[in-house]
């Protein structure tokens, strides 16, 4: 009865997520490719995601955080991380992007800092240390102070060491003008730099988000108490996002409905000898 009562608990924490998702609009269902001006036809094929899934990003080239400070990935990265690449002057969906996380990042029991954390990289090369410290001030405000500081990282660079890391994260991006189109997209690496999930559009869930970061900290999806929740969902290749497996979670139960049933009818049914 234990496992039954155990498996039920289960479903009935999921359903609420379930609604969640399946709310969820169609920005954070399908990858989008954010394009300030149409870019020639020529152009448009070196923009995307190619997904590096078990790969390791490149740990050793120097950028520069919101304090000016010259810091490595290597030097950075020791805790599952959500990278997200954005240009600080975009007005558009890496705004979008930024103000959602600014949004969920407080949402989720995690904390942002120790659990896990955040680096938002600007493929800018114009961007400068300044402009980083400026945002970050903004987002952290928006998050009402929320989030600490050490939690959610701002980082600029040259132009050869910005596309030297996010080729190694798949990531393409093409400047078109003073302007650029590129794919939205975050990536989850584990604290070993190695990638673990991409995440795509500008309304990432808190639970997609928590689920991407534990599977970070695993380096590989798998199961205990707090990842109760990630049982009831399954990563979908195909839509780029996590969805509700009702067939595994339904199936567990009946297993489990079955399984105290005879047990009931085997040990419950006999009667105690006077």
């Amino acid at each position: 009865m234990k496992k039954l009562i155990l498996a039920l608990a289960v479903f009935a924490l999921c359903l609420p997520s379930w609604g969640a998702e399946h709310g969820h609009g169609e920005d954070g269902n399908k990858t989008e490719e954010h394009v300030h001006k149409e870019p020639a036809p020529e152009t448009q094929g070196d923009v995307g995601v190619t997904e590096k899934l078990g790969e390791t990003i490149t740990l050793d080239i120097p950028f520069a955080d919101s304090e000016g400070r010259t810091v490595t990935m290597r030097e950075l990265i020791d805790k599952p991380t959500i990278i997200a690449p954005v240009y600080f002057n975009c007005p558009n969906v890496c705004n979008f992007l930024q103000s959602n996380l600014s949004s969920i990042i407080p949402q989720i029991k995690m904390e942002a800092g120790k659990s896990y954390q955040v680096i938002s990289f600007s493929f800018d090369e114009n961007d400068t240390p300044e402009i980083a410290a400026d945002k970050k001030r903004n987002y952290m405000k928006a998050a009402d102070g929320k989030i600490a500081p050490e939690g959610w990282i701002f980082l600029t660079g040259t132009r050869e060491n910005i596309k030297a890391f996010l080729d190694s994260t798949g990531y393409r991006f093409k400047r078109v003008d003073s302007d650029f189109a590129h794919p939205v997209a975050v990536v989850a690496v584990s604290p070993t730099g190695k990638i673990i999930r991409y995440l795509y559009g500008t309304k990432i869930l808190p639970f997609e988000l928590t689920m991407a970061a534990v599977e970070a900290e695993n380096e590989k999806p798998g199961l205990s108490v707090k990842k109760i929740v990630s049982f009831c969902f399954s990563y979908d290749p195909q839509g780029k996002k996590y969805v509700f497996d009702i067939m595994k979670v339904s199936g567990v139960v009946i297993l489990l409905t079955l399984t105290a049933f005879a047990a009931f009818l085997v040990f419950g049914g006999k009667k105690k000898k006077k």
